[in-house]
């Protein structure tokens, strides 16, 4: 699903990026107000409690062009990403949205079991299929010796350990995908995509 990172980008554009938790909202503007990223960060709204409507939402302001935060989207500059986990109660349904609205232009930045994943790969290689959310959680508590549900400098704290991060995310992809284990399925424990986003935007720099 992913593809390959463009060498250079001549024109620099927006991020629009559409996520399920405020953790993702702290760590992306973190990042924006770090790297100088032009972002707009799209939290979900009141009443919106699954992946498939955020992506649904995503896949609207692309084709619509209505206007968030008084800007509106540029198709030939800008960029927009979807940030989401695993969901217990519908992934298989996500998934098959996701095939069938063929939405390869999205930067699709899947986590499973949780975005905090992301976090505990800058910390080394976590491979096991046990992980669940809570024992990410407390992995990532203990790691970062703050909690990540809480703290505004999410990237400001791991920004130097990014390319480990980077790493660790591509080795555990690397892996499930040689065991034959489809990336965007419930199934490929743990794993996060997030690391493709973050290597387009330092393109964007």
């Amino acid at each position: 699903m992913t593809r390959r990172v463009p060498r250079k980008l001549k024109r620099t554009g927006k991020f629009w990026i559409f996520c399920e938790g405020s953790t993702e909202k702290k760590y992306f503007n973190s990042l924006r107000i770090i790297e100088r990223v032009k972002i707009h960060i799209v939290p979900k709204e009141a009443g919106v409690s699954r992946a498939d409507q955020i992506l649904q939402k995503a896949m609207s302001f692309h084709y619509n062009n209505f206007m968030i935060d008084g800007d509106t989207y540029d198709h030939k500059r800008d960029r927009i990403a979807c940030v989401f986990d695993k969901d217990d109660n519908n992934t298989d349904e996500i998934f098959k949205w996701i095939r069938e609205n063929k939405i390869d232009s999205l930067i699709l930045g899947y986590s499973n079991p949780s975005f905090e994943y992301w976090f505990l790969c800058h910390f080394g290689f976590f491979s096991s299929s046990s992980l669940d959310q809570n024992e990410v959680y407390r992995l990532v508590k203990e790691k970062m010796g703050v909690d990540p549900k809480k703290d505004h400098k999410l990237y400001e704290r791991t920004m130097m350990n990014l390319d480990e991060a980077i790493k660790n995310s591509k080795k555990i992809k690397k892996i499930h995908e040689k065991n034959g284990i489809e990336i965007l399925s419930r199934n490929s424990t743990p794993v996060t995509l997030v690391y493709y986003l973050i290597e387009i935007i330092k393109h964007y720099q």
